[in-house]
């Protein structure tokens, strides 16, 4: 994970992902990148600079600046920092700046200007999850950067397992030098969840972990009783895939997880 993009729209809750992914860079030793997507085609109406294409682009670049002038100074220059404005959509400027920067994690925060809203139908970030190509890191309001000690990774037995997803998961953990606590939700697993929770514990067997089936239907409300008994400082979530017809009527249990959660919550794909 040699470099992490960050996305900000500037909205008074951007700084809990841009800190949150700033101290991140910094522990892995990462280069940062912080992107911020404009509309190209602005409101006439506009005042002043703002009414332009080229107006938006410095007011970009100039809010950008100013952070980066922030980051160096608290890090003395110990982080790599670049800073993009892309014209365009929020989620085609992250997936084609994310292949750009070869990124190995896009960070994001979930709520923006309307953390009430965001919490109960979701965001942006909660939007993006679908359409990610790398590891997505979703930082709720309130998330302090501290070194990972526990990490929860939800997985679904009922279901083909994703490798190349499960790598992801044990690589970010092991990085993080984290211990991970494997949960599924499932009141009476069968011989086959049974023989695929034995293959997960095989895949962990070189680093500190638990496994656990858990009582529940639903994936939100486990983890939540369950990290109120148990401290955990990341959740890890395996999207599948999905049919566009099943976005659009209903969210993923990794979009309603990372709705509901305190904690960061990493998508790993």
């Amino acid at each position: 994970m040699t470099t992490i993009l960050v996305a900000t729209d500037f909205s008074a809750n951007a700084h809990w992902a841009t800190d949150y992914a700033l101290e991140l860079a910094n522990q892995l030793h990462a280069r940062l990148v912080i992107v911020h997507a404009y509309d190209p085609n602005p409101n006439p109406f506009s005042d002043g600079i703002a009414a332009t294409t080229e107006g938006q682009q410095f007011l970009a670049m100039r809010h950008l600046s100013k952070l980066r002038s922030q980051m160096m100074r608290v890090t003395k220059g110990s982080v790599e920092v670049e800073v993009v404005a892309s014209p365009g959509t929020a989620v085609t400027s992250l997936i084609e700046e994310a292949a750009n920067q070869k990124a190995g994690l896009l960070v994001m925060g979930v709520v923006g200007d309307e953390p009430l809203e965001a919490r109960r139908v979701g965001s942006l970030a909660t939007d993006m999850i679908p359409h990610t190509q790398v590891p997505m890191l979703l930082i709720p309001p309130g998330a302090v950067f501290q070194k990972p000690q526990t990490i929860v990774l939800a997985v679904d037995l009922s279901q083909p397992l994703n490798a190349l997803s499960i790598d992801t998961a044990r690589q970010f953990a092991r990085i993080l030098e984290a211990s991970i606590d494997i949960i599924c939700i499932e009141d009476e697993p069968d011989e086959a969840q049974q023989l695929a929770a034995r293959h997960m514990q095989d895949l962990f067997r070189d680093q500190p972990h638990t496994f656990r089936f858990l009582p529940g239907y639903d994936i939100a409300t486990a983890l939540d009783t369950y990290l109120s008994q148990h401290k955990a400082d990341l959740i890890i979530l395996l999207p599948g895939p999905h049919s566009r017809l099943r976005l659009f009527l209903l969210e993923s249990d990794t979009q309603e997880v990372a709705r509901l959660a305190t904690i960061p919550v990493l998508a790993a794909v």
